[in-house]
């Protein structure tokens, strides 16, 4: 006979971890190497972002990204699976009261002509951009711009981003 679990200790334990909030993102470039970019809006003009948002309950950060991707730019990737790109970590700062991480995930290159037909954007957004990371580096703050030039990188040499408090090499 099966002996009885008491899972209080556990659930005990579970209440003293730290809590995460996680996000989820999706890269996706031409054949030029542009990145496509979403404007937050009504967050001031250096406010872009890749496409991609917080994790819902039961969900996996892929479907997650693949979710928002289509949710906030009327956008699909490719038939290929994404790319695992990134993580990027920090801890309680801005107002939040949890660690924050967010991952990030090759949707690899679409065609301008796709993109222009296609992108529709969500309440959340109102202007997207393709361009170069030269270009973008003087719309974006610099650490939002910083996290994307690592990704970038990442996705090019085929490796993973391992990144702290929004943006700097861990």
């Amino acid at each position: 006979m099966a002996k009885h679990l008491d899972h209080r200790p556990r659930a005990a334990f579970e209440a003293s971890l730290p809590r995460v909030t996680a996000w989820a993102a999706v890269l996706i470039r031409d054949h030029l190497g542009r990145v496509l970019m979403l404007h937050k809006a009504g967050a001031g003009p250096r406010a872009w972002q890749l496409p991609g948002g917080h994790l819902n309950h039961h969900e996996y950060p892929v479907g997650a990204a693949l979710r928002e991707l289509s949710e906030e730019a009327g956008v699909a990737p490719g038939h290929r699976p994404l790319r695992f790109i990134g993580l990027d970590f920090a801890l309680p700062a801005n107002g939040w009261t949890s660690n924050r991480m967010a991952l990030f995930f090759d949707g690899g290159l679409l065609e301008v002509e796709y993109m222009d037909a296609c992108v529709t954007l969500s309440d959340e957004h109102d202007d997207w951009g393709l361009r170069s990371l030269t270009d973008w580096q003087t719309l974006m703050k610099p650490p939002d711009w910083q996290r994307i030039q690592h990704l970038v990188d990442a996705a090019d040499n085929g490796t993973v981003a391992y990144l702290h408090e929004m943006g700097q090499p861990a």
